[in-house]
């Protein structure tokens, strides 16, 4: 039996064809937040259909459409993606295509209006028919923008001598529809404060390490956590998010000798233009107030990555005396965690980018 349905697509665009395997491996994890992120600004009640590639395919079964409503609706979903994009842009610490292009994404949405019969596969329902076939043909028009709202004539009555306005031939017909440019609504954008750059006062450790390995793919292994364990002595267990991409702010827990709790948060500092840094701060260190720890990374020639890590901290009164013992310890740890990750490079180790 078929029944009346607004059919919903918000389509995610912008990303290049990436020759790195870190940028392809980002933007997977970039657009799956950016998905995740509409759906929960979903504020009418739409269902989700389909999660298709950069789309997702809503709809809500109605015997009317109301306008106010879908724009609202809209409105939210444009202004909720471009808020993350501008908070991503301020906390990213991944220089590869896809992290340092993210603010480049654009949105659309296109929304039509009509019945729809449901085909049941297992436990699952999806929308079926014609007009389903329309909503996703509709993905590709003639529209002269990067970001717009696309309303068929069955969701708007389509003024034909609007110069918004198109009339197109598709394999099922024509159809006419209306295009609303949405780029006023960046102005709805909060603005988002920067991260501050809070470096330790005392400056604990300093060395320097080459490494057999581009500088993009050392980033990657020191940066994702994936691969922390494989290198670092001393750490039995770390929690963090999963599938997402590691940024200034994020939060994990690293389990040291089976029983101490430290929480670590991501940050970063200002480096030279040839350089990469990643940086992690925490106050679990006894006898210290603050401690941040950072790699600092310049490629030096052909596959080699000249390697600097700094350590700083600020104390807890009377800690300064404990700075010797602090500055000992640390040297002999880094030096056992250098080791490990030279051993693992040298054994022919390179980060899995999913194809």
């Amino acid at each position: 039996m078929s029944q009346k349905a607004i059919l919903f697509i918000p389509d995610i665009s912008g990303f290049t064809e990436f020759v790195q395997h870190t940028a392809i491996a980002h933007s997977k994890h970039i657009v799956a937040e950016l998905l995740e992120l509409l759906i929960d600004s979903n504020q009418m009640g739409l269902e989700l259909a389909e999660i298709e590639g950069d789309a997702l395919f809503l709809y809500k079964l109605s015997e009317a459409v109301d306008i106010s409503t879908l724009e609202n609706q809209i409105e939210a979903m444009y202004v909720a993606f471009h808020t993350h994009l501008k908070r991503y842009e301020l906390q990213r610490i991944c220089s590869c295509g896809a992290c340092s292009s993210a603010y480049n994404l654009k949105l659309k949405f296109v929304v039509h209006y009509g019945e729809i019969e449901f085909i049941s596969v297992k436990d699952s329902k999806k929308p079926y028919g014609s007009n389903v076939i329309k909503v996703h043909r509709l993905l590709k028009n003639e529209v002269p923008l990067d970001e717009y709202t696309l309303f068929t004539d069955a969701v708007l009555p389509v003024n034909t001598e609007s110069e918004n306005s198109l009339v197109t031939k598709y394999d099922f017909g024509n159809i006419s529809f209306q295009y609303n440019p949405l780029q006023h609504l960046k102005s709805k954008v909060p603005e988002i404060d920067p991260i501050p750059e809070n470096i330790p006062k005392y400056k604990l450790y300093d060395e320097t390490e080459t490494i057999k390995m581009a500088v993009n793919d050392l980033y990657e292994v020191i940066s994702n956590f994936d691969y922390r364990l494989l290198w670092t002595k001393g750490v039995d267990k770390m929690e963090y998010e999963k599938n997402k991409v590691n940024r200034a702010g994020e939060k994990h827990k690293c389990l040291f000798n089976k029983n101490d709790d430290v929480i670590q948060t991501t940050v970063t500092k200002t480096v030279n233009k040839n350089q990469l840094v990643y940086g992690e701060s925490t106050t679990n260190v006894p006898f210290t107030k603050l401690f941040n720890n950072y790699f600092v990374l310049e490629e030096t020639k052909d596959g080699y990555t000249k390697m600097n890590i700094q350590i700083f901290a600020d104390f807890k009164p009377f800690g300064v005396i404990f700075k010797p013992l602090l500055k000992r310890t640390l040297k002999r740890a880094i030096s056992e965690n250098i080791k490990e990750l030279v051993l693992l490079i040298d054994s022919g180790f390179s980060p899995n980018y999913p194809d």
